[in-house]
Parts: structure tokens; sequence; C-alpha cells
């Protein structure tokens, strides 16, 4: 299924080599800092096929800064700006930008002068930072945006439905949007990261509390702004499949083959009420606290869609996080602890969108920035060949 290797494997060698990239960072934070920075992590990297920046990695210097590195084609015109950039052999052209003076961000700068001790949490380049620091006796979380994404109404309606009893689970408490630096401002959610507590004695407990908390979300008589059904979650998995067959040729038949059983999937689906969903409930966005109640966060997904798709995001990184332990188990008491909240689960919607996360996790293997990406990816694709052809001919959908 793997042939002789995309496009990209030459430069993507030499981008896996030791210290290629640390280095181009260590000279430019020479020309910029007094004293020495580093040691580099990379925390991000998005091979971008057929564009320019080819690649884009995130790296963040420890106690240092946050910055974005960009690949670009040799013919792409930035690379004459006078600011210049760097040439790596076969790599090609590299530019070096810090979040701080990301041209998409302007309101990024302000946010961190006005925060105690500020951290940079996430950094999408060209899109939004989300910064912690403290103001004043608390810590808050930051997003500053790109655009206006004003969403402080909404996340007041989530607020006060945590604090009445009607959500069970902690959501981030509004504390205002500023028009200047295009920033939303949160309050912290209590708690730490849910995964540890998943493989204790209770973790089937705590999975069914992951259930009955999207049942409660789904249940809730909140109402976002955004819509997203199924026409757009199909229209999203396939681009990322493009993406795919663009930076691994070698797997395009497989990958041109889902497509198409995904579509004839989607053509049997029937009708479904749309409910608020969070959008991207993995294992990340969940929180426990000492009590054991849960929080969510991060709802920049939220909107009104197909409560199967949220939990199919769990189950499907619920089994990338325990290969080696049996998740069936789980993975009934999330489904049971939602039902019991929100009624019966569309079995077959549930199926259709373990299927499009999977695809989702064999897309961005096949982008990743490694040299032997379609070699990584091409197993996960055939282990997907036997669902695809279920979902395509299922009966339909009602």
């Amino acid at each position: 299924m793997s042939g002789g290797g995309g496009p990209y494997r030459s430069r993507l060698a030499v981008l896996a080599a030791d210290g290629v990239v640390e280095r181009l960072l260590d000279t430019w934070a020479a020309q910029r800092f007094a004293g020495r920075i580093g040691p580099w992590r990379r925390v991000h990297g998005k091979l971008r096929p057929q564009r320019s920046p080819w690649a884009v990695m995130v790296y963040e210097a420890v106690g240092g800064t946050t910055v974005q590195v960009r690949l670009l084609e040799s013919t792409d015109p930035r690379v004459d700006v006078p600011r210049g950039s760097l040439v790596v052999g076969d790599l090609g052209p590299v530019e070096i930008v810090a979040c701080e003076a990301d041209p998409a961000l302007p309101g990024l700068p302000e946010v961190l002068a006005a925060l105690e001790a500020p951290r940079v949490v996430r950094y999408h380049p060209g899109s939004r930072c989300t910064v912690h620091g403290g103001a004043g006796s608390a810590a808050r979380f930051v997003k500053v945006h790109a655009e206006n994404a004003n969403d402080q109404q909404e996340v007041r309606t989530r607020w006060e439905a945590s604090v009445s009893g009607v959500l069970s689970f902690a959501v981030a408490e509004p504390h205002g949007w500023d028009e200047s630096s295009r920033s939303s401002w949160y309050g912290v959610v209590p708690g730490g990261p849910v995964t540890p507590s998943l493989f204790v004695s209770e973790r089937n407990q705590l999975a069914h509390q992951v259930g009955a908390s999207l049942g409660e979300l789904a249940s809730a008589t909140l109402r976002p702004s955004r819509r997203d059904d199924a026409t757009n979650q199909l229209a999203r998995t396939k681009r990322a499949l493009m993406r795919a067959v663009a930076a691994a040729p070698a797997l395009a038949t497989g990958l041109h083959r889902a497509s198409d059983a995904l579509t004839r999937a989607h053509d049997r689906l029937g009708a479904r009420r749309l409910v608020p969903v969070h959008g991207a409930a993995h294992l990340g966005q969940w929180l426990v606290d000492d009590t054991g109640r849960l929080g969510l966060v991060d709802f920049d997904r939220y909107a009104l869609g197909e409560p199967e798709f949220d939990l199919a995001t769990f189950v499907v990184e619920l089994r990338a996080a325990c290969r080696e332990r049996p998740t069936e188990e789980l993975e009934t008491a999330v489904v049971d602890g939602f039902r019991a909240i929100a009624g019966e689960v569309d079995a077959q919607r549930l199926a259709l969108y373990i299927v499009h996360k999977r695809l989702g996790m064999v897309a961005r293997t096949a982008c990743a920035l490694r040299p032997d990406a379609e070699e990584r990816a091409a197993p996960q694709l055939e282990e997907l060949q036997s669902p695809l052809e279920r979902l395509a001919f299922a009966p339909r959908l009602v």
C-alpha cells in the first residue's frame, strides 16, 4: 500500500536530524536576547502539502519564549523580504517569528504585559494564542484571537448552568472580552488531568460521569450560535483526507476509497435533532478535582451538533491513550452514562463518527513531520477498510 516515498521525504529526513532546528533557534535567540535561551521543545508541527510555508512548527524555550518556525518553498516571495530568512540545505528557507510578533495577533503583547508571570499555554500561529497568568489576586486564562471571537455571552450561559446545577461539571467563569486586544478572559477551572484517574479502581464510575456530563450538555436548553452538523463533519474529514493524499500519494487509492465510503454512509443518514455539543471532548479537555467533580474546558468548537460525535471523540482518544489496556468497559460506561441522562445513543451514528475520528488520526499520521509518515499511516488505514465497508452498505439511518 505504501510506495517509494512522499514528495517531502528528503526534506523531512533533514528536519528529523538531531538539533537542526534547535541550532537555528539558538542562533536566532542569540541575536535578540541577552543570555542563552533554551533548551527548545517542539510542541506542535504541521505539514501543509503543496503550500508555502510547507511546514509550520511551534517551539517553546524552557522558561522563555514561544516561536513559530515556518519552512518556506524557495519560490515563496517572502524569501526575499528584507528581514530575510535562513536557508538550510535541502530544508530550504526558514522563518522564525516570536508568538508576540505574529502579525495576526496584534493584541498579544498587550495581554502578556497585563498579566503577572504570563505563560503561553497553546499557540496556533495566525489564529489564536492561549495564555495563563496572574491578574491581581486571581489567575486567568486568556485567549487572544486573530478575529473578533467574543464568546463571553455563551461562556456566561454555560457558567450559570454549572453554578445552578443544570450542568454537574465545572466550566470556566467569564471575565470579559477586550476589543482592543481581541482577547477573551476566563477563570481557572479547578482540577487536574482526568487520564490518570481513569486507571484506578473507580475508573468505570469516572467514565460514566464523563458520559453523563455529555448527556447533561446535550439535554440543556443552551443555544450555541454555531451549527456543526453531519454535513460539516463530512466536509472536515474529507479535507483532512485530501491533505493526506497530497502528503502521502502512495496512500491515495485507499484514502479516496475511504472518502467515498464516508460519503455513501452519510447519504444514508436520516434526520437528527441537533443539541448542544462540546465539539472536541477528548481526554485532554477533562479535569477532575479532589472531590471527584469533573471540569470541561476549551469550548472553541461548541455548537449545535450530534452528541454521538462528542462520544466518538472521547472513545477514540481513550483507545489511543490506552493502547496496552482494554477499553471496552470504559467505553460502555461512557455510553451508559450518556444514556442515563439523555436517552438512547444512535449506535450506527456512533460507529460512523468513530471511523471519522480514526480517519482523522490516519490523516494526521500521514501529514506528520516524519520521513516515515506514509509507512506509519498505511497500517492504520488498512485497519479501517472493513469498518468502512460496513458503514458504506449499512441500512439507512433514521
